[in-house]
């Protein structure tokens, strides 16, 4: 079956644990459009949820940090915060379908490691708080190394899209691609709290456009100077771009939101 669902999102901690900090109008209207894609994803009626994810420590450190990792438990557990005010919930998985896409990447070029024992931060949990508010629809996490050097570049996350959305154009399962994280942020950093604007507009209307060679030239000096260490998630972004070369990108939302530190956006695709 074919991807029947895609969309792409940030994941600011700030949107649960402290919503109430930003302003009202802002807030509500920016949480109502991520319900909304919850409301779509459910319609789409979708027997997987990918998950191009990344994650902050909880599971990998110094010692072993791989630019892509696959999970392929049968459920994981999340959230690790116990501030964000989410319920700590037991999420299912798809072993299956991870077992698939790891069999084809180590058979087509790509060498992902894979875990039996991943955690779900925030970074996970909430856009799944979001989009699959009842934990449904299993989960196929695919995280990619988006917190220290050396980091998969974005030519590399957007070439592994494109593979991954070729194996699920062919699986058997109705599938929803997730991409969660950024906008720009600088978390615990001097300049925390800062959110670049201009960069955040220019790299979605980038997205939008579809110019995909414009979308990949982003290096990583200049992601970490204009959108900080968070900005490097938008590598999930990128993958998902490479996942669907022939889908529209909709922006459905984006606010810069102070007190909570990013620039927060909501972006949905259509099959062209």
């Amino acid at each position: 079956m074919p991807v029947v669902f895609a969309c792409a999102a940030s994941h600011a901690p700030g949107m649960t644990a402290w919503t109430e900090a930003a302003p009202k109008e802002q807030s509500d209207k920016f949480l109502s459009r991520y319900r909304r894609l919850g409301e779509m994803l459910a319609a789409s009626k979708p027997d997987a949820l990918v998950a191009i994810t990344v994650e902050h420590w909880a599971n990998f450190f110094l010692n072993h940090m791989p630019a892509f990792c696959i999970g392929r438990a049968d459920h994981y557990e999340g959230p690790v915060e116990e501030w964000l005010r989410i319920p700590k919930a037991r999420v299912p998985g798809d072993a299956k379908l991870s077992a698939e896409l790891l069999d084809a990447c180590l058979d087509g070029g790509f060498d992902p490691t894979f875990s039996d024992e991943l955690l779900f931060d925030h970074a996970t949990m909430l856009p799944l708080h979001f989009l699959n508010p009842n934990m449904a629809v299993p989960v196929v996490p695919v995280i990619i190394n988006t917190l220290t050097t050396p980091m998969p570049t974005p030519k590399r996350c957007f070439a592994f899209g494109q593979f991954l959305g070729r194996e699920l154009e062919g699986s058997e399962k109705r599938v929803a691609v997730v991409a969660t994280g950024g906008l720009s942020h600088w978390p615990g950093e001097a300049k925390h709290g800062k959110i670049n604007i201009p960069f955040d507009r220019k790299f979605l209307e980038t997205l939008i456009s579809g110019d995909r060679a414009k979308l990949t030239a982003y290096s990583h000096e200049e992601i970490s100077v204009e959108a900080g260490s968070g900005g490097h998630e938008i590598r999930t972004w990128m993958a998902l771009a490479g996942a669907l070369p022939q889908w529209r990108a909709e922006l459905l939302a984006y606010e810069p939101v102070v007190p909570w530190a990013t620039g927060c956006a909501l972006v949905a695709f259509h099959r062209s």
